[in-house]
This record gives C-alpha cells, sequence and structure tokens, in this order.
C-alpha cells in the first residue's frame, strides 16, 4: 500500500476511500459493501521482510492492493498510478534481492494507460503490469483497451489480471461470497472475453498471468469447449479452440489450498506456466508454500514453479 496512495483515499469522503475508526484501525472501502483491513503488513516493509524470512521466501513481487486507480478521475487515476509506480519501483530498487515490483496503470483511460506502462517499463524497469479484471464496471475487451494490449506486447511485459469488485456485486455481496467466489467469476469472465474477443489471437505474444490457479478455467475448460462448438458466432470469431489460447496463459498459485483442485489445474496447464502466488498479505504466507510442497512434484517442476518461470517472464 504505497504511502501516497493511502493518503490519497484517507482524505477522500467518497468511496474508494479509506476510513479510520476510533481505535485507530483502517479499512479500505472499495464500494458496494467490499470492504478489508489495513495492517502493517501492507504497509511495512520490514514487517513483510519478517514474514518472508519465517515462511523462507527469499524473493516477492510487490503489486497494489484492490482498488486499483481505474474508479479515479482522469487526473486522479494519472496521477496515483504514476505516484504508485514510483515508490513501489524505489523499493525494489533499494532491496534487489528481496523484492521486484509491478506497475499499475488507469486503463479506463487508454491513452493514459499507454503512456504509463511505456514509462514503467523503459524508466523505472517494470516488467509485469498489474490490471484489473475488469476496468471500473467495463469489460476488459472494450476495443479501445486494445492499443494498450498491443503495447504491452511489444514491450514484452507480462500482464497480471488481478480480480477487480466484481460487476455481480450485489449478488455476492452477503456470506463474505465475493472473496470465495466473486473473485474468480470476475477474473473468468476477463479472460474468456479476451479470447472470444480475439485478443489472445491477433496478440499471440502477449503474456497474461490469471491468478487463483486460473480461476474457475480448468474446471470448466470442457464445457467451454463445447459451448464454443454450439456458437455459430464463436466459430467464426476464432480459428482454434478456446481452450488452446488458454492452455498458454500463465497461472498462478495464490489461495489454491485444496490438493485436488491444483492437481487438476496441472493437469490442464503445463507446468512452465504456473508461477508461485501467495496473497500475501491477505493469507498466510507459510500456507502458501505448504500448498505447493506438498504436490510432490519432482525437484526441477517445483522450482520452476517457486521461481524459474517468473525468472524466465524476467518478472524477477
Amino acid at each position: 500500500m504505497p504511502a501516497e496512495y493511502l493518503r490519497e483515499l484517507l482524505s477522500r469522503k467518497a468511496e474508494p476511500r479509506v476510513r479510520v475508526s476510533r481505535d485507530g484501525a483502517k479499512q479500505m472501502e472499495c464500494g458496494s459493501g467490499l470492504v478489508y483491513s489495513i495492517t502493517e503488513r501492507m504497509t511495512s516493509i520490514d514487517a513483510k521482510i519478517r514474514e518472508m524470512k519465517e515462511a523462507g521466501v527469499d524473493h516477492q513481487v510487490l503489486s497494489l492492493p484492490l482498488p486499483g486507480v481505474d474508479q479515479f478521475t482522469r487526473e486522479v487515476a494519472s496521477r496515483l498510478a504514476r505516484t504508485a509506480n514510483d515508490e513501489l519501483a524505489q523499493v525494489s530498487r533499494s532491496r534487489p534481492a528481496q523484492f521486484s515490483a509491478a506497475a499499475t496503470v488507469p486503463l479506463r483511460y487508454p491513452d493514459l494507460a499507454v503512456e504509463e506502462l511505456r514509462r514503467s517499463k523503459e524508466e523505472l524497469g517494470m516488467r509485469m503490469v498489474e490490471i484489473f479484471s475488469n476496468v471500473a464496471g467495463m469489460p476488459v475487451d472494450s476495443e479501445k483497451y486494445w492499443p494498450f494490449y498491443k503495447e504491452a506486447e511489444k514491450l514484452g511485459v507480462s500482464l497480471l489480471i488481478h480480480p477487480g469488485r466484481p460487476v455481480m456485486m450485489d449478488s455476492v455481496r452477503d456470506y463474505s461470497l465475493a472473496g470465495a467466489v466473486g473473485f474468480l467469476f470476475d477474473t473468468t469472465i476477463a479472460i474468456l472475453r479476451l479470447v472470444y474477443s480475439g485478443v489472445l489471437e491477433k496478440l499471440p505474444g502477449l503474456r497474461i498471468i490469471v491468478p487463483h490457479m486460473g480461476s474457475t478455467i480448468p474446471y470448466l475448460v470442457g464445457r467451454i469447449d463445447h459451448q464454443f462448438k454450439l456458437s455459430a458466432k464463436g466459430q467464426m470469431t476464432l480459428p482454434k479452440l478456446p481452450s488452446e489460447y488458454l492452455r498458454k496463459v500463465y497461472i498462478d498459485t495464490a489461495q489454491s489450498l485444496y490438493k485436488p483442485a491444483i492437481e487438476c489445474a496441472l493437469s490442464f496447464t503445463p507446468h512452465d506456466r504456473i508461477l508461485f502466488g501467495s496473497d500475501d498479505p491477505f493469507v498466510d504466507l507459510k500456507q502458501s508454500v505448504a500448498s505447493v510442497k506438498a504436490l510432490g512434484l519432482p525437484p526441477d517442476e517445483e522450482d520452476m514453479i517457486f521461481a524459474g518461470n517468473a525468472k524466465s517472464l524476467g518478472i524477477i
């Protein structure tokens, strides 16, 4: 949680904002009832390093948590993206052995997003960019965002599709369903829209990372292909089955804590396209490490998941 980003949200009266309770606790209010607590693990590098040492994690990629910057006005979104990227890049420069950083961009304003993408790669040396699964409620495959995807492919920058505030928030507001399933539904919809719209067909070099073990893709891919075959529009749009594009997408292991589910994903996505993910600080880092080690993979495959694949992408 970069300091300037936090200060901006503390000063706001409307959501998204940070509210401070009487006891000094801070809560991020992302809108539509989506709230989380801001802890020391989000604001203190020293606290994060202590946790990493305890979990046996040598290196982390830092990124901006929800809500990102797309919900703000053009001027505020641009300023927050720049200051957040500057601060995250400075952390990675000051502690290169321990941290890399992912940039954020105001994708809602495509011209600014392309500009910040170039700056974050060329000036700040950031090789991964975080976008969200919807752009302030709009689908990620809109043609107005294609220039951004083209530039990302050209620059060789990986795109992490982080869950945004789910577009179906009204249906998942109760019972903490947003965290349990809403985020996964939203990222699933996002990657499928990028496939069906032809983004991955026309930009085959675009590197996309879908977190949470591919969300629901590995478990639904048979149905996805089947429904595609039944859809005349789908057959006219793509020359290949959706699964052929989805198998080339990278996934991460964040919050994948059920071994059979992980094994399902491993059977679909090649091990050289799986990255260790933790969702730290929202999930215990030791548990995230243990869930991968419990798979009993060959040492070379485990090493690729923990670090080798991220190195091959230039992320770390």
